[in-house]
């Protein structure tokens, strides 16, 4: 869930950069070719596992749109920081933040790499981890088609919420 919603704020923020530019995905020639932005998102709550876990999160983006001498897109770099925590029906809070780079290419490709959802518990370590680097083609239908994961990158099409939701109840609840 953290990575579905990391790749819809960071296409949503790419597209919303792209629309005010005219052409929509264009820049005009002569145009400055890079294009920065930062925005920032929430705080959102999101309910986990059986146990009924809530997370609140913020979420900041910031990035860098390259465009050619023609003023059409090529990529996007970005950064993106999700400032969350998990709270249990007990009360016993976890800190569950993620910090991941992303390249979109024109090509399709979409490189993510950093850390994804990570969960430790206190007194039991790690129980769930997302960390590394992925690169996927969307230029096919969701979830894209991956092309590289690294050993302990969890894919899109690997994703089991299920599993995830079940790390988070055992961490806090």
């Amino acid at each position: 869930m953290v990575r579905a919603l990391a790749i819809g704020v960071t296409v949503a923020l790419a597209g919303l950069v792209a629309a005010e530019l005219p052409g929509a995905a264009t820049a005009s020639p002569g145009q400055d070719r890079i294009v920065h932005f930062r925005d920032t998102a929430g705080p959102f709550t999101n309910v986990w596992g059986a146990c009924g876990a809530v997370e609140t999160v913020t979420v900041t983006v910031h990035g860098t749109v390259f465009f050619d001498a023609d003023g059409t897109w090529v990529r996007t770099l970005e950064h993106a920081a999700y400032d969350s925590v998990l709270t249990g029906p007990t009360g016993t809070s976890i800190p569950f933040d993620g910090h991941q780079n992303a390249e979109f290419t024109a090509a399709g490709i979409t490189t993510l790499t950093g850390q994804g959802p990570n969960v430790r518990a206190p007194g039991r370590g790690l129980l769930y981890q997302d960390v590394g680097r992925l690169v996927f083609d969307v230029t096919v239908p969701f979830p894209g088609e991956t092309l590289f994961a690294s050993a302990k990158a969890v894919s899109f099409d690997a994703f089991d919420p299920d599993k995830l939701g079940a790390a988070i109840c055992v961490a806090v609840g």
